[in-house]
């Protein structure tokens, strides 16, 4: 576990900047440096690495949303768009189910919508997300198991901690169902929350078959949080907005792509 310091507290303040314009769409540097008590040229640093890493842009001030059409960015707003995509995205998915199967079914919205296909067959599923929870729990065909830890209701009612990796650590499944808020050809899957990151980190590590969905309004995106890399998924679902070219970059690194 990492000690407080200098450095740990440096992650906190790009992670609530971060949080705050997924919120608001902008932040004020005057307004940042009093809530943080650190100098305006500690947020100017901090600012500039959010801006290195494609997350905002600067202005006179403070910071706005990025301008290159994102959709990494705000929270509320996403979940309301490509739900069509998610809704085939998810239909997709579920071909991937077998009777038996255990399961981990990561938080999200495209998740969410294999989530709400299942039940014809049993399986075993192990969830971190309220919502899903509430899906499934009254599908007798599913065996639910829902994981403990702190409830972060910021955007998403998803369960967060070490108390959630724990019970994650605990248990083995045979796929995770993994969501992502940005994915980036090099660099891989990422999120916003560095604790989100982590029990991400925990479904992957606990699963024999790691399958992605991903619309492809989150590729070419890098979020704050890195927490898996291309080469560890074995299956990645995703719209036919993904061009070919891409496809085969990604087949050539030994991922297979259901375009739907």
């Amino acid at each position: 576990m990492l000690k407080e310091g200098p450095f740990l507290l440096a992650i906190k303040r790009l992670e609530i900047i971060s949080q705050l314009l997924s919120e608001n769409g902008s932040v004020d540097a005057t307004k940042l440096s009093e809530r943080f008590a650190v100098t305006p040229k500690t947020i100017r640093k901090d600012l500039d690495k959010l801006e290195n890493m494609g997350l905002l842009d600067r202005v006179h001030g403070g910071a706005v949303l990025k301008r290159s059409g994102s959709n990494v960015f705000p929270i509320e707003q996403r979940k309301q768009q490509n739900l069509s995509e998610k809704q085939r995205i998810g239909a997709a998915a579920l071909e991937y189910i077998q009777e038996g199967d255990s399961l981990i079914i990561d938080g999200g919205t495209t998740t969410l919508e294999l989530a709400r296909l299942l039940g014809e067959k049993k399986i075993l599923a192990i969830v971190s997300d309220l919502k899903i929870a509430l899906e499934l729990m009254n599908k007798p065909n599913i065996d639910l198991f829902v994981t403990g830890g702190r409830l972060r209701r910021e955007g998403a009612f998803t369960l967060l901690g070490r108390d959630t990796e724990r019970i994650l650590e605990k248990y083995k499944a045979k796929k995770v169902f993994l969501g992502t808020t940005a994915l980036d050809l090099k660099s891989g899957l990422s999120v916003l929350n560095s604790e989100e990151a982590e029990v991400k980190k925990a479904m992957i590590s606990s699963a024999q078959e790691i399958i992605c969905l991903a619309d492809y309004s989150k590729f070419h995106h890098v979020a704050f949080a890195p927490f898996c890399t291309m080469e560890k998924i074995n299956t990645l679902i995703t719209d036919n907005r993904i061009p070919p070219e891409e496809q085969a970059l990604l087949q050539q690194r030994g991922i297979r792509i259901h375009v739907v």
